[in-house]
C-alpha cells in the first residue's frame, strides 16, 4: 500500500492474523514509523453516545451507516490496512478531534452520554476498546519500546545482473558503510558464511562487485553470528529467518532491514520488520519506476 489517505475508511487486520478484522478511520499518518492513528468504526449505530458520530452511508459512499467512536482510537502499522472502502471529509475529522478535546462540535452526536454501568452502552464501549486493542497492541508496544536494530536484508545480497541493479548495489554498499560508521547500522556476522557459496562469489566477480561484497564481510559484527554456522547451501530466506531469530533472542522487538532498490532512482530504504513470536513481517520495497505495491511476507 503506497498511498495512505487521511480520512480514509479501511479494513484493518491484526499482525497475528488470528484476530478479527475491523473497520477503522485513519486520522493521521507518520511516515517515519510507517504507522497510522485510527478511530474504530462500528455498524452498531444504535449504541451511539455523546462521544460518537454517525457517518451516513450517503456521505461515506456505502449502503450502510457507521458509528465513529472518538474515544476508541489507537495506532497500527500501515501494513495492517487491507483496503480502503470509503472516505470522509475534513469536517468530520475536525468534529472527532473536538469530541476528544471536549470542545464544541459543529455536528450532531450519535446519542446521549453514557453515565453509569447500568447503561447497555457501557459494556459495548468496553467490548469495542478490547476489539481495537487486539489490533493495535503490536504497533503501540513497539512505538513505546523503541528497541530496534538496523541490519541487512539478505535479499539485498542477491547478485545483481543489469546495469541498473549493479549501480543500485554499489549505492547500497556506500549507504551501509556510512551507517556502520555512524553506529546506526550493523552487518550481521552470518553474512561471512555467504562467502562459502562459490556460485554467489563467482556471480559477483562476473559483474565486478566482488570487492564490494568483501567490504561488507569485513564490516560484519561477529556478535550477531549464530551459535551454529548455517550450511553453505542455505537460502537467502533461511538467512532472513535466522537474522530475525537472533534479533528477537537479543531482546529487540524489531529490525530495520536495509534493502537496495532495483531502480537507480530509488533511494536505499530501512524497512521495519517485526519479531513478535518468532515471526518476521516485512514491508516490501517500492520501486520508483514501477510503483509496485508493497508485499507482506511472513516466516513462521
Amino acid at each position: 500500500m503506497t498511498d495512505i489517505e487521511i480520512g480514509g475508511i479501511y479494513r484493518a487486520v491484526a499482525m497475528d492474523r488470528d484476530t478479527s478484522a475491523a473497520l477503522v478511520l485513519v486520522t493521521d499518518f507518520d511516515k517515519t514509523t510507517q504507522s497510522v492513528t485510527v478511530t474504530l468504526l462500528s455498524p452498531d449505530v444504535e449504541f451511539g453516545s455523546s462521544a460518537d458520530l454517525v457517518l451516513s452511508g450517503e456521505e461515506i459512499g456505502r449502503t450502510y451507516d457507521l458509528l465513529a467512536e472518538s474515544d476508541i482510537f489507537g495506532y497500527m502499522w500501515v501494513v495492517q490496512l487491507d483496503r480502503c472502502i470509503g472516505r470522509i471529509d475534513a469536517q468530520v475529522l475536525e468534529a472527532l478531534s473536538a469530541l476528544r478535546d471536549e470542545d464544541v462540535v459543529e455536528r450532531p452526536v450519535a446519542g446521549p452520554p453514557v453515565v453509569d454501568r447500568s447503561d447497555p452502552r457501557w459494556n459495548f464501549k468496553i467490548h469495542e476498546l478490547k476489539r481495537l486493542q487486539r489490533l493495535t497492541t503490536d504497533c503501540t508496544r513497539e512505538l513505546i519500546d523503541g528497541w530496534r536494530v538496523a541490519s541487512i536484508d539478505p535479499n539485498a545480497l542477491r547478485a545483481p545482473s543489469t546495469e541498473v541493479e549493479i549501480a543500485a548495489f554499489e549505492e547500497f554498499v556506500v549507504e551501509v558503510v556510512d551507517g556502520v560508521g555512524h553506529g546506526t547500522a550493523r552487518v550481521p556476522g552470518w553474512l561471512v558464511d555467504i562467502a562459502l557459496d562459490d556460485e554467489l562469489v563467482e556471480a559477483y566477480r562476473r559483474v565486478g562487485l566482488y570487492n564490494s561484497l568483501r567490504l561488507l564481510w569485513r564490516l560484519a559484527d561477529p556478535t550477531d553470528a549464530a551459535p551454529v554456522t548455517p550450511a553453505a547451501d542455505s537460502s537467502m530466506e533461511q538467512f532472513q529467518v535466522l537474522q530475525v531469530e537472533l534479533a528477537s533472542a537479543s531482546g529487540h522487538s524489531s529490525l530495520w532491514l536495509l534493502g537496495r532498490a532495483t531502480d537507480i532512482r530509488g533511494s536505499i530504504e530501512a524497512r521495519p520488520a517485526r519479531t513478535r513470536d518468532g515471526r518476521l513481517v516485512q514491508i516490501g520495497l517500492i520501486s520508483a519506476s514501477t510503483r509496485a505495491k508493497q508485499s507482506r511476507r511472513v516466516y513462521a
